[in-house]
């Protein structure tokens, strides 16, 4: 019954929503590969929280790590790849930001919770993460000067 208001509702059958949606359908589509990441990690925590002293500390710490180094950078880079997606009209660039930044946070799981200490899936998920998030950067300031002082 709430799905069928929902699906015929105003906002959705509006060229309102279309307008905006399309907007950003591929900043769009990498927040929400990147949400579902972010359930998964949480829901790993709250297993290892569960599980208690029967879980290895490393991984415990690890796990709790994961998670929060993901809520940590993710947000602001999906923030800086929507404002260069609605300011460039390279969608390839987009592509490879945005693809490259779940590339980058399965690896630092992974390199996390399969081994102890540092590795370099880890360090290639980590510092990939913050090489992105600086290019990313870069870009959005260059579009600025391209866009607004010449």
């Amino acid at each position: 019954m709430f799905l069928d208001w929902l699906n015929t509702s105003y906002f959705w059958n509006s060229s309102l929503f279309y307008r905006y949606s399309l907007l950003i359908p591929i900043t769009l589509l990498y927040a929400g590969i990147l949400g579902l990441l972010s359930v998964l990690l949480a829901n790993q925590v709250l297993s290892v929280r569960i599980k208690g002293e029967k879980e290895e500390k490393w991984r415990a710490y690890a796990t709790e790590r994961v998670q929060a180094n993901f809520v940590e950078n993710v947000p602001l880079t999906l923030i800086l790849l929507y404002l260069f997606e609605i300011s460039v009209s390279s969608k390839v660039a987009v592509h490879v930001f945005g693809s490259g930044l779940v590339l980058c946070r399965l690896l630092h799981a992974w390199g996390m919770s399969k081994y102890k200490g540092a590795n370099y899936p880890r360090l290639i998920g980590a510092q990939g993460t913050f090489l992105l998030l600086s290019i990313i950067s870069m870009a959005c300031i260059y579009q600025f000067f391209i866009t607004f002082v010449s």
